[in-house]
């Protein structure tokens, strides 16, 4: 049985401001593959050690988009307050059963010679140590993510235009 819902802060792009978690991996695929397998909410399952990911809104998503994602019994619904399509998508954890009081993932995209650049920040706030636990178990499992993300695309060009 799922666990119950905790709405979290409304918060938004000035709670970004100084979050202690980033992360930067050059991925070799360029920018407009990466987010196109970034609005496959199923791929996410593929790379991330998630259940599902849908998108509650129609499309064309933008700032205000919901989506709910599912890990194990526990789900958190999200919605982006940051997009730029193609680029960005930054989304706060609006509801969740966690013990927090507010977070965020903001993931960018910029194209290199080689590819492109995933820049990636998290911040959340809850007690300590909880808040140090959640920073480092979900950037670790992004950096391990990251990777599959990326043979994910190699491996599939017509699903994602690669």
């Amino acid at each position: 049985m799922a666990k119950k819902l905790k709405q979290h802060k409304q918060v938004g792009e000035e709670y970004l401001q100084g979050a202690p978690t980033t992360l930067s991996q050059s991925l070799s695929v360029p920018a407009s593959v990466v987010w196109n397998a970034m609005l496959d909410g199923p791929a996410w399952t593929e790379w991330l050690p998630l259940d599902s990911v849908e998108w509650t809104s129609s499309k064309p998503f933008g700032v205000g988009t919901t989506r709910t994602v599912q890990l194990g019994k526990d789900i958190v619904e999200e919605e982006f307050f940051g997009w730029e399509d193609g680029k960005r998508m930054a989304f706060r954890f609006n509801a969740s059963p966690f013990p927090l009081s507010a977070a965020v993932e903001d993931y960018r995209l910029k194209d290199t010679s080689n590819g492109c650049e995933l820049l990636w920040t998290f911040k959340v706030s809850a007690i300590f140590p909880i808040s140090w636990i959640l920073q480092a178990k979900i950037k670790s499992t992004l950096k391990n993510g990251l990777p599959k993300l990326e043979s994910l695309i190699l491996a599939n060009p017509e699903r994602f235009g690669g």
